[in-house]
């Protein structure tokens, strides 16, 4: 068999396997299930699940009212914050931080798509609105056949997710 016809049937079981739209969100959710077991749970929150969040809109979000945990985070920014959050609300009104990994399907087929994935830290209790309390990294998956999505999307979500490190 010729390098090109094992190629050809290689992409053709990708197709076959991943072809269908709710396949690739079976994939799509799976993945991003597979970073919250390492990124988003907390001492409180466990065994997360992708949920739709808006249209076209799906991810997870969790609580940690541990700000000792919550210090171990080491991206400045939103140290700075917690630390902040911290001394400002005493612990008998259970101040928080909520962590969120989200996906915006613009885009999602067998032969091309474009998905947005966001991840936050937020340190605006108690409404977790405020936007100037809140760090976030933004990435975008641009994709032109199947084994390219399969490839790069754990690749991106870790990118992604480096905000919690």
């Amino acid at each position: 068999m010729s390098d090109k016809q094992m190629i050809h049937d290689w992409q053709e079981k990708v197709r076959t396997t991943y072809g269908e739209e709710a396949r690739l969100y079976d994939y799509l959710f799976s993945t991003m299930d597979n970073f919250y077991y390492r990124y988003l749970e907390t001492t409180v929150t466990k065994g997360l699940r992708t949920v739709p969040l808006a249209p076209h809109l799906w991810g997870a979000k969790s609580l940690e009212p541990s700000m000792v945990e919550a210090l171990k985070l080491t991206n400045p920014v939103a140290k700075k914050g917690i630390m902040e959050l911290a001394k400002s609300v005493p612990k008998s009104q259970g101040p928080a931080i909520q962590l969120g990994l989200t996906v915006n399907v613009e885009e999602l087929t067998a032969d091309h798509g474009v998905i947005h994935l966001e991840a936050t830290i937020d340190w605006g209790f108690p409404e977790f609105q405020d936007s100037a309390r809140q760090q976030k990294k933004k990435v975008t998956l641009r994709y032109s056949d199947l084994a390219q999505f399969r490839k790069e999307l754990a690749l991106k979500l870790e990118e992604t997710c480096e905000i919690f490190l």
